[in-house]
């Protein structure tokens, strides 16, 4: 190897090195040390936080706003935000303490992923809490050691590794509370699947001890795939949830598929297909008027539509060809 060869890997080198130490050290300045909190004055006006908006890279901002006791989603007409996401987030800010300073060098916190979300290429999540006119921001960025993380306060150029790693739901439908419905199988006593088209599947069970349902009016000549192939259909509400949400919209070819309990509520989903999703909404109803299931249910579904999981849909819009063996030709 010639000695020019040699010299420019000893650059190369020389500058890594210098790099690596620009990342891993703070500045020396810096009156936190580490056990301290990143933030010691959040908690001062944590418990009045009326507002929480999580930024990132090329994503419309996620709002999140306080109601009572309550938060709701902004950008979802005000549903009911996972209270538990929320809480998550708030904790972490609160509690972070710093393990070690990191670069203050902004050109370098790209490399951590604690660059500000306008940045190009950027990875970090900026997470910014207001409570009246206090406001407080943190942008978290790479994960680091599998437990812990580096996060930046966004007004100021020093990062740092913090004990916390906190959970940042991606999308404004992540941070919904995502339970719809949950009617167990053995609960129900009959669905009926119709089509716009006229096409209808209809299965029983006589009595709430029964295993299996039963399909009516199997076409003449024809059988179906398996003898459980109805049970999917009859457990379609169990542990329903939502992926996304929107307010409720109408569509003429929707599939009407109706749930009837044998403790007297009556489950009535409207599936329709846009584009490559799934959405439903749900009327719930009961022989009893007073019924105080079926009055928490419609009090929390009514005037709502839910993107719903691919199989879901599936069992609630089945035809009879999705559950028929495929005809034989004849010789």
């Amino acid at each position: 190897m010639s000695s020019s060869t040699l010299r420019l890997l000893g650059i190369i080198v020389a500058v890594l090195v210098v790099t690596l130490v620009l990342i891993e050290s703070g500045d020396e300045g810096d009156t936190r040390e580490s056990g301290q909190l990143l933030m010691p004055d959040f908690r001062d006006s944590a418990n009045n936080i009326d507002r929480v908006t999580i930024t990132r890279a090329n994503d419309d901002a996620v709002v999140i706003v306080k109601d009572g006791k309550s938060w709701r989603v902004e950008g979802r007409a005000g549903y009911p935000a996972n209270i538990d996401s929320v809480r998550a987030i708030l904790l972490a800010m609160a509690d972070a303490k710093v393990l070690e300073a990191k670069t203050d060098n902004p050109d370098l916190h790209g490399r951590l992923g604690v660059d500000a979300p306008n940045a190009e290429g950027s990875k970090g999540t900026l997470v910014t809490t207001t409570a009246g006119e206090i406001s407080h921001g943190i942008i978290f960025g790479n994960t680091a050691q599998g437990n812990y993380r580096y996060a930046r306060i966004a007004s100021e150029d020093q990062s740092w590794l913090i004990d916390q790693n906190p959970e940042i739901p991606a999308t404004a439908g992540d941070w919904l509370i995502a339970d719809i419905i949950d009617i167990d199988a053995s609960r129900i006593k009959s669905a009926t699947i119709t089509h716009a088209d006229g096409e209808t599947i209809r299965i029983d069970k006589f009595s709430e001890s029964d295993t299996d349902f039963q399909v009516a009016d199997i076409p003449d000549g024809r059988e179906l795939s398996y003898s459980t192939v109805a049970n999917g259909i009859g457990g379609a509400l169990n542990d329903l949830d939502l992926d996304d949400v929107r307010l409720s919209v109408s569509a003429d070819d929707s599939v009407t598929t109706m749930f009837e309990t044998f403790d007297g509520l009556t489950i009535v989903a409207r599936s329709i297909r846009s584009g490559d999703e799934n959405w439903i909404t749900l009327d719930v109803s009961a022989a009893d008027e007073g019924n105080v299931e079926a009055v928490e249910i419609s009090s929390r579904v009514d005037g709502w539509q839910y993107k719903v999981a691919d199989y879901k849909a599936n069992l609630l819009t089945r035809r009879w060809e999705d559950i028929l063996k495929a005809e034989t030709e004849e010789p």
